[in-house]
């Protein structure tokens, strides 16, 4: 039997659609958590495997998402396996599609990390701004930071029709995500409590010196006083510290 023609919900009817879409991004910034969305930058690209073993992260986007695993982490968990006690911990984050979209929006960043428009005889100062404009949706391999468990997670993937088209359209992300495995990707944000991440764990010995240079002669001087003392009777004909 065909739908009652007289109700068509798949029509545009935009104040109903904006309605919605306000009521769940309000929703999300009530029930949500503040995080940050990580978005990574290629520095050397191979475009036939489309992998990258330099992936740069410099920029942090503060956005509010939902945990939709409310109830804990989920996945294995921590498992022993032929490599070692591993922790595979995943979460689910729900994130409103427009207020993604504003968030990567080309903003004008001052020092004091405002959106504020500078002038200068009427010309615009941009200190530093950022081009996403590629990016349309929450992308696999991006990461995200949940600051209130100091976890960092990468996404795996992402589920654009979460919501199935309420009122005819689409409002939210579902964002499927594993605990992030460090492996000395580039991290300068400029936030500190992202940055120490790879201050604290890359293996670049630019960042974290693995062997620091020995002083040869460290303990001779301590050892050439113990010599002279009367209680060492020093018998050998090859002592270095003899006269």
């Amino acid at each position: 039997m065909a739908r009652n023609a007289f109700f068509n919900q798949y029509s545009v009817v935009a104040q109903e659609q904006s309605l919605v879409e306000d009521l769940i991004i309000e929703a999300i910034r009530i029930y949500g958590l503040d995080t940050y969305y990580l978005p990574r930058t290629h520095i050397n690209l191979d475009y036939l495997y489309t992998e990258d073993t330099l992936t740069k992260f410099d920029d942090a986007l503060e956005m509010e998402m939902y945990i939709k695993t409310y109830d804990g982490f989920v996945g294995q968990q921590e498992f022993l396996s032929k490599f070692g006690l591993q922790v595979d911990e995943s979460i689910t984050f729900t994130v409103a599609q427009k207020r993604f979209t504003q968030s990567l929006t080309e903003s004008i960043l001052t020092e004091y990390n405002h959106n504020i428009i500078l002038e200068n005889n009427d010309n615009l100062i941009k200190e530093q701004t950022y081009d996403y404009s590629d990016i349309v949706r929450p992308r696999e391999g991006d990461l995200i930071y949940l600051p209130v468990a100091g976890f960092m997670y990468e996404i795996k993937y992402v589920d654009k029709i979460e919501t199935f088209f309420q009122l005819g359209k689409l409002y939210t992300y579902e964002i499927k995500a594993d605990r992030y495995e460090y492996s000395s990707e580039v991290i300068d944000t400029d936030i500190a409590e992202l940055d120490d991440i790879e201050t604290d764990l890359s293996a670049d010995t630019s960042i974290n010196p693995l062997v620091e240079d020995a002083d040869v002669t460290a303990d001779n001087a301590f050892i050439e006083s113990r010599i002279t003392d009367d209680d060492i009777l020093d018998l050998s004909e090859s002592n270095p510290f003899g006269n």
